[in-house]
């Protein structure tokens, strides 16, 4: 069995700001725009997994929106899947979501321009938009996939 690396950790501070969650209330979509952070994971030997996702306040409760998508073949795109079930956003040091197997799957041929204009899906939390400065993060439980 070779191992498998996440290739990239990320950190994104946001204010939860008022977007088109809107649509994201009936945990529908929006469309990713240059304002979405952007997760890359690279496999070894072969394949990345980009992942592009955004954090919203909608109606005073955070909504988190996403999409990724996977090159490299049938393997890199079923460790992604893997990857985003292990996958958690925290907001402030503390965990707000976990198993983002929600965000959408998006097709590879976009990747170029880092999936601009594609959608992803949106799940509204229980948890209220934080009052001033909040620091939201997706990492990753585990940091090795074998098969």
């Amino acid at each position: 069995m070779k191992p498998i690396l996440l290739a990239c950790s990320c950190a994104l501070s946001l204010m939860a700001t008022t977007h088109p969650a809107q649509s994201a209330a009936s945990g529908g979509s929006v469309a990713i725009d240059k304002d979405f952070g952007m997760y890359t994971i690279t496999w070894d030997p072969r394949g990345t997994t980009l992942v592009r996702w955004e954090v919203y306040n909608n109606d005073g409760l955070i909504a988190i929106c996403g999409g990724y998508s996977s090159s490299g073949g049938s393997l890199a795109y079923e460790l992604s899947e893997m990857a985003m079930k292990d996958a958690r956003i925290k907001l402030n040091g503390k965990v707000i979501a976990r198993n983002l197997t929600f965000f959408s799957k998006l097709k590879n041929q976009k990747q170029k321009v880092e999936h601009v204009g594609d959608p992803a899906n949106c799940v509204v939390t229980d948890v209220p938009s934080p009052k001033g400065k909040a620091e939201f993060e997706l990492y990753f439980v585990k940091d090795t996939y074998r098969y």
